[in-house]
């Protein structure tokens, strides 16, 4: 009864690493970056002209509201002035003692280029620190997958002697 618990919990054990040390999404994502990396470093030595930066050049369009006020204030003379300028428009009116003062500026669109330096392709080289973090830790792995695995066998190689050899 004991045994069969302690084969079902190194079944079990045995299962979870092999879930466990399976690849993950993250792990084949990295080995592609990783490849393409290296095959733009390899572009760049052959291709030197590929680092040079390139423009891009970019538009912007500013729209500025009309902007529109009246006033009035009480003066002696009497006169209809209007002033224009550009977009600018105002319309000065005494009548009697009273002035009118109406004013607006028309909308306007400004438009602005922007030049922002780009690289066209960024070579981003690994240090030998992180590359040998990588295998340090994928290294770990397997001894720990090759230390069960022998376990597993030595366990199973204590049965099969006992079914072959039940006397010694």
């Amino acid at each position: 009864m004991q045994q069969s618990k302690r084969k079902n919990s190194l079944l079990y054990l045995f299962l979870i690493l092999l879930i466990c040390s399976s690849c993950s999404l993250e792990k084949r994502l990295d080995n592609k970056q990783r490849r393409a990396e290296r095959k733009i470093e390899k572009l760049t030595i052959k291709y030197p002209q590929l680092l040079r930066r390139d423009t891009v050049k970019d538009t912007f369009n500013i729209i500025t509201p009309l902007v529109k006020h009246d006033t009035s204030f009480i003066d002696t003379t009497s006169d209809t002035t209007y002033i224009f300028k550009n977009k600018l428009r105002i319309k000065y009116i005494r009548v009697g003692d009273t002035t009118y003062i109406e004013g607006e500026c028309k909308s306007d669109t400004i438009v602005q280029t922007i030049e922002i330096p780009v690289e066209r392709i960024v070579v981003k080289k690994q240090s030998i620190v992180d590359q040998l973090v990588k295998y340090f830790k994928s290294s770990v792995i397997w001894v720990i997958i090759l230390l069960v695995i022998a376990i597993i066998i030595r366990i199973a190689w204590k049965f099969i002697k006992k079914s072959i050899w039940p006397l010694g």
